[in-house]
């Protein structure tokens, strides 16, 4: 990868931007960072891909219908993804009080276009399973060729299950803060799950990276790469691809000053050395 800063998935982007994620993905192929579509993107994964020629990763949100969750990981193969973020912390929707009621009456009714999900899945249905286990990865595993990512862990303990069913990555991420209240933040949970890990995995993280610094801390702690939510869809509602980039801009500077200011020449110099805790 060119850069260590990912673009995490986020639904629904066309509230910020009428162009949404196609805007998004368009800034990412310019500036060359990986972007993560979710399941509840606005413009289905095929669209996003064929508009802006992105080579893309999908997040998944299991529908408790199997067949509705084979034709998600159909499309996203036919859209040319090669990873699979499975979102593990989601088994119901969290108490969301900025949201009030509207947006999930919205999603219930089917009011609110979700790309992937058009035609396939039934109305009231749920796009997440709150009946999901770790079966799950093996069923990936039987359905579908990309690699196995979960996303949502932020624990030793879960790090551990997650080595030994062999999966191929794990994001240490609890939603943005917007499942499970009073959480820790994810930085955090990184040590514990990196040292449960043990370099076998890449770990991933995402949730509350909104400076350089705060990028050079995750990768000093272990991460392999983090993800950002919020920033890069401020740059998206401001000036739709053209802030996204502005966005990805102003990380990317701020990371290689902070790393010129820390001595460090390169990405895997960025050790636990430059952090206290």
């Amino acid at each position: 990868m060119d850069n260590p800063i990912i673009i995490s998935p986020v639904g629904f982007q066309r509230f910020f931007h009428p162009d949404g994620e196609i805007a998004t993905a368009k800034a990412a192929v310019a500036k060359n960072h990986q972007m993560v579509v979710s399941s509840v993107s606005n413009y289905s994964v095929g669209q996003i891909a064929s508009a802006s020629e992105a080579d893309l990763w999908f997040q998944l949100y299991p529908s408790p219908d199997r067949g509705v969750t084979k034709a998600l990981l159909k499309q996203a193969s036919e859209a040319g993804c090669k990873v699979c973020f499975l979102t593990l912390d989601t088994p119901v929707v969290g108490n969301r009080e900025n949201h009030g009621t509207t947006l999930l009456q919205m999603i219930a009714s089917g009011e609110l276009e979700m790309g992937n999900f058009k035609d396939i899945l039934p109305k009231g249905m749920s796009f997440t399973d709150p009946g999901m286990t770790w079966d799950m990865i093996d069923w990936l595993r039987s359905n579908c060729d990309m690699k196995i990512v979960l996303k949502g862990i932020v624990t030793r303990e879960d790090a551990i299950l997650a080595r030994e069913r062999e999966v191929d990555g794990i994001v240490v991420s609890n939603h943005g803060g917007r499942q499970l209240e009073s959480n820790r933040a994810t930085i955090d949970c990184l040590p514990e799950v990196v040292e449960a890990i043990d370099g076998t995995l890449p770990v991933l993280i995402d949730g509350g990276i909104r400076r350089g610094t705060d990028i050079f801390k995750a990768l000093a702690l272990g991460a392999s790469a983090i993800g950002i939510g919020r920033p890069f869809c401020w740059g998206l509602g401001a000036l739709g691809q053209q802030g996204v980039e502005v966005a990805l801009d102003i990380l990317k500077t701020e990371l290689i000053r902070d790393m010129q200011l820390a001595g460090t020449t390169s990405i895997k110099e960025i050790t636990r050395d430059f952090v206290t805790q």
